[in-house]
């Protein structure tokens, strides 16, 4: 196991999908020794003009930052965000980006600009979709991850592969991430030029998908290329998920030949050696 245990994708009651009190994952940060919490609401862009997205932002800080107090010396909680679909309204994220002092700033993409199917893709029913469509919204996925990439400012790209969580853990649809190698080529080439972390997302861990996201193979390919800038999140939505699956993900580590993995302040990347 690690000397220090940070889970950087945390959510709390001001994400649209969790009720956790910042203050209960904390207490179970203490019963699990994780030593680092990042806090990384929902930022969800495509939402802006239905939703006041800055105000969850603020109140999200707010009870991080009172938290943090109230840890201080057992805990530390940090200041994070989860920019979900930055590319969809460039300006506004950047607003948001600018208004507050993250800690760690995550990006990620939850549903892409395909036609008839723009909502969330873990709303989608993917077996109404035929092969074609189904190959041709997964490239669309990685291109879009690509342009998040180039485009908007983050620290750690999250669960890159998520959409297969849906198509193969809940709908058994078989679709074979080696297909789209070109493109996942591309993006961990641009994620180490850039200095980008890379997250371990476990919380498909002990769910219908079982698996860590990205797949193992582009854990692999990711340190074959030099890439070394990695993140732990659980994604936890509730406080008894906090740091669910790290096991796995640090032997997952170990095997790879990575000696440790990192945790963000002030958006700076802090070492946590691997025991």
């Amino acid at each position: 196991m690690s000397n220090i245990l940070c889970d950087m994708h945390v959510h709390s009651q001001s994400s649209h999908d969790s009720k956790a009190p910042v203050a209960q994952t904390a207490q179970e940060c203490l019963k699990k020794g994780i030593s680092v919490l990042a806090i990384t609401d929902h930022c969800d862009i495509q939402l802006c003009k239905e939703q006041n997205v800055l105000e969850l932002v603020k109140r999200s800080i707010a009870e991080t930052e009172q938290t943090a107090n109230e840890f201080e010396g057992r805990v530390k909680i940090l200041k994070g965000v989860e920019i979900g679909e930055g590319i969809w309204n460039l300006d506004y994220t950047e607003n948001i980006l600018n208004s507050f002092n993250f800690d760690v700033v995550i990006g990620s993409v939850h549903g892409v600009r395909y036609e008839g199917y723009c909502d969330s893709y873990s709303t989608i029913d993917f077996s109404k979709m035929s092969k074609e469509q189904l190959n041709s919204y997964m490239a669309l996925y990685f291109d879009e991850v690509l342009e998040m990439l180039n485009t908007t400012s983050c620290d750690i790209m999250a669960h890159l592969t998520c959409p297969l969580r849906y198509i193969n853990g809940k709908y058994g649809l078989g679709v074979d991430s080696l297909n789209y190698k070109a493109q996942i080529e591309k993006i961990l080439d641009l994620v180490i030029e850039k200095s980008i972390a890379m997250e371990i997302n476990t919380s498909g861990i002990g769910s219908f998908y079982g698996q860590l996201m990205p797949e193992p193979w582009i854990i692999k390919r990711f340190r074959e290329k030099g890439g070394y800038l990695i993140t732990l999140g659980s994604d936890a939505h509730t406080p008894e998920n906090v740091g669910n699956g790290f096991d796995k993900a640090i032997e997952l580590l170990k095997s790879y030949k990575f000696d440790s993995y990192y945790y963000y302040e002030n958006r700076k990347a802090v070492k946590c050696p691997i025991a």
